[in-house]
């Protein structure tokens, strides 16, 4: 099993045991969006040339989110854990160009697969705005995954061109999230929500030492459990 399919497996397995654990109230929900992470400058290889650019497109983004609830109607605050996967087969770009062993320069335009996935465990807290209307916060440390998978390249310029490959990594950052529901039925509820996320991921073939960070904007559905 791939471990973009072990992540997804682990991170339906945490919503599922986090809706079966406690006695007091909980709420969970599902959310889907698009992630727009920061384009930036890459490490170039072997340390020649100036850094590749590296563009990011948006990324459909999905994941799961838990409330374990403690305070009353009007305020409630408690522990939030959840996860969420974005991946795009391409537009991932790696372009830019370094100097080769000969004095060459080596003009580089890499298109890139890319996936991302994360388990975060924070805090929130939500007020009711209205009769039907609550808003909410939430913020915590993560563990992250990140692959990246070579589509398509195009490197010109020298003899002894570098190679990219498929490379992956672990590592740690922190998430901060704020949205607004509405209860369309009982306990039911619809929403808009913005969610920031930080971290960084080395890839150590081509790409190097990179920032993964930036908002996305997603709708949402949650129930009570």
């Amino acid at each position: 099993m791939s471990l973009q399919k072990r992540f997804i497996t682990l991170l339906a397995t945490a919503a599922f045991s986090a809706g079966a654990a406690a006695d007091y109230d909980r709420l969970i929900s599902a959310n889907l969006g698009g992630l727009k992470l920061d384009d930036q400058k890459g490490d170039a290889i072997d340390g020649a040339g100036e850094p590749l650019d590296i563009e990011f497109p948006t990324l459909p983004i999905g994941g799961i989110e838990g409330e374990y609830r403690y305070g009353g109607e009007r305020l409630a605050w408690g522990i939030n854990p959840g996860g969420s996967v974005a991946w795009k087969s391409s537009g991932t770009r790696v372009a830019g160009s370094i100097g080769g062993s000969n004095g060459a320069v080596i003009a580089i335009d890499v298109d890139n697969a890319f996936f991302f996935g994360e388990l975060h465990l924070g805090g929130y807290v939500r007020g009711r705005l209205g009769e039907s209307v609550t808003a909410y916060a939430a913020a915590g440390p993560m563990v992250t995954y990140g692959k990246v998978s070579v589509e398509d390249e195009d490197i010109q310029g020298a003899d002894d061109t570098p190679e990219f490959s498929d490379s992956s990594d672990f590592g740690f950052g922190y998430y901060a999230r704020a949205g607004i529901d509405l209860e369309i039925k009982g306990e039911q509820s619809v929403g808009l929500g913005i969610r920031y996320i930080s971290t960084s991921l080395e890839f150590d073939d081509g790409i190097g030492d990179i920032d993964i960070e930036g908002p996305s904007v997603f709708l949402s559905y949650t129930v009570p459990l």
